[in-house]
């Protein structure tokens, strides 16, 4: 058969021009981004309770700077920190949360962010852009007075501590050197950052880090705000005082703004942020204060973030989707033309997420979950006082470490109950409810690496009795994993296990499949049955044994595991069915 001719020069022309244009266009984009400057402002203790635009709080503060940011751009509903401010910079700096760094609370002392670390600005200067922390660090000082340039900003003027003493007089560090500064602090840090604006060649990337509204609560320069302050005492009065702090601070974030030259301003990405929840002395109802800064409620963790610039696309909106401050590493990073995952180690984990596809326009939220933490050791949900929380777009699992050892639970639906007044787990779970608190534990042991085993599903009865499958033991790397089978009785003439690794379909059928039509009245299959072994029994238990190697590898191993039962009489297939268990392997 005669070869076919080939495609004639001018037919292939329009396809070969598109693959060119297709590629200039990636190229020019990637340009563009390692070109463009991104300017980071951190509001510390200023929740969305305090932030004029998200409309929550009974009396936020003027912020018409920040609420025109979110007019053109977009601003997200459910940002997430962590409860305290020295996690949350570490998060955004590592893009790894607390129980990777170590850092679970305010830093007050001692060591701070381990200087083997990563940190967001070391991924950034070999892509050329010029680095800067301007404001409050708070991750220690392990390496003196030049900790953050020494740890990776190319300049660093501000604060090493959590907090100044006065806003009028406080120990200002420039590139290692402390001296006295008089100038109120906010006004101090937006000067520095137009300095350092101003004489910067090339692309820039800025943390801003306020230390307003954090106390101490001072008067601001009169010039910075509205508030009527005279013969009120900030002790007694705290909000008034408060509200002046974070308008001063939008005033001067107005006056940053107005003074970039426009050329600079327009190729800069612009992201405000919240650090935690603000403070209970400054949450505004409906916020519980008991619930604010420090804690793992919306008021503790829920914080402003709004994105504005080059980087963000479509028409001004709000998305709802969830973000946590850990996502800013690999978004940030990406903006500026770094992939933060190549630029990191293989082997240092990551748990940023880029969010720039949302940013550049409305689509599906990449972050399904979201985790927060607050300890006081080195490690997370060790000791008493400890938590952790892991939520979806609906609902929140809250865990608090108690002083026995054991841990208690609280499950919301922040849809319904967005302020966290009724403790789903006090009464029967909804299906609904139930099958979230299986995705949310699931979610955590993948994270965490916890031993976690949880039945789901319904087993069935017959002959009066109604099997029961359980873990007796933690499903744990290098031990052995022990489940019984209860409920049944001598005359069962054998029990056998199932296990799989799916429980929506096996063989083309969804799950959970009904076993009535076999005759097993009542029953159903759970899982998709991979493998089946015979259960040694000792009278009305049943035994299951199965060993797990000291392999790294089986860490989060997830599968499912079912009980089948031989009773004679209990139904025409003379078959019984137990509950499932839903497994992940930990450490």
């Amino acid at each position: 058969m005669p070869r076919p001719l080939a495609q004639p020069f001018p037919t292939s022309l329009p396809r070969l021009l598109a693959v060119l244009l297709l590629a200039f266009a990636l190229l020019s984009q990637a340009r563009l981004a390692a070109q463009a400057n991104t300017l980071l402002i951190v509001a510390d203790d200023v929740g969305v309770d305090n932030v004029t635009c998200y409309g929550l709080g009974a009396n936020p503060p003027p912020t018409p700077n920040i609420d025109a940011l979110a007019a053109r751009g977009v601003r997200f509903a459910n940002a997430q920190a962590c409860p305290l401010c020295s996690p949350t910079r570490a998060s955004i700096l590592t893009g790894r949360h607390g129980f990777r760094t170590g850092i679970g609370t305010a830093l007050t002392g001692g060591p701070g962010l381990d200087p083997s670390e990563v940190l967001l600005p070391e991924i950034l200067s070999p892509a050329g852009v010029q680095t800067a922390l301007i404001g409050k660090w708070h991750l220690g000082s392990d390496l003196g007075a030049a900790t953050p340039t020494a740890e990776g900003f190319g300049e660093f003027t501000g604060s090493l501590q959590g907090a100044i003493n006065d806003y009028y007089s406080w120990p200002k560090v420039t590139n290692g050197v402390i001296a006295t500064e008089t100038t109120y602090a906010t006004t101090d840090l937006v000067d520095e950052a137009l300095a350092f604006v101003g004489r910067t060649q090339g692309p820039w990337f800025v943390m801003l880090a306020f230390h307003a509204g954090h106390t101490p609560l001072h008067a601001p320069p009169a010039g910075l705000h509205t508030q009527s302050l005279a013969g009120l005492n900030p002790t007694t009065s705290p909000i008034p005082f408060f509200r002046a702090m974070v308008q001063a601070m939008d005033s001067e974030i107005g006056r940053l703004l107005s003074l970039i030259p426009p050329a600079t301003l327009a190729n800069t990405n612009i992201v405000f942020l919240g650090d935690n929840g603000s403070s209970q002395q400054t949450t505004s109802a409906p916020f519980d204060p008991t619930r604010a800064k420090g804690t793992i409620y919306q008021g503790g963790v829920r914080v402003p973030c709004i994105a504005a610039g080059p980087a963000v696309g479509g028409s001004p909106r709000v998305e709802s989707g969830l973000l946590h401050v850990v996502d800013l590493f690999a978004t940030l990073a990406g903006m500026q033309g770094v992939d933060a995952r190549a630029a990191v180690p293989a082997t240092v984990e990551l748990d940023t997420i880029d969010q720039r596809a949302l940013l550049l326009a409305p689509g599906a939220p990449p972050r399904q979950f979201s985790y927060t933490q607050a300890f006081s050791g080195s490690t997370a949900m060790t000791a008493a006082g400890d938590t952790e929380a892991m939520r979806d777009a609906r609902f929140e699992l809250l865990r608090f470490q108690q002083s026995n050892g054991t841990v208690r639970e609280e499950l919301y639906d922040l849809t319904s109950d967005p302020w966290e007044t009724t403790n789903l787990l006090l009464q029967p779970l909804s299906t609904t409810a139930d099958a979230a608190y299986r995705d949310l534990w699931l979610e955590l042991a993948r994270l965490r690496g916890y031993s976690w085993s949880q039945p789901f599903g319904a087993g069935c009865s017959g002959g009066g009795l109604t099997p029961s499958l359980r873990a007796i033991t933690p499903p744990a790397i290098g031990t052995v994993f022990t489940m019984r089978v209860t409920g049944i009785s001598v005359a069962a003439s054998a029990t056998f296990g199932t296990f799989g690794f799916a429980d929506d379909v096996w063989n083309g059928t969804p799950l959970p499949w009904d076993l009535t039509p076999l005759g097993m009245t009542g029953c159903s299959l759970l899982l998709a049955t991979d493998t089946t072994v015979f259960l040694p029994r000792t009278n009305t238990v049943a035994t299951w044994v199965l060993p797990l190697p000291a392999f790294s590898s089986l860490l989060g191993l997830h599968f499912f595991t079912q009980g089948f039962v031989l009773v004679p009489g209990a139904n025409p297939a003379e078959a019984l069915s137990t509950r499932a268990l839903e497994i992940v392997v930990g450490n």
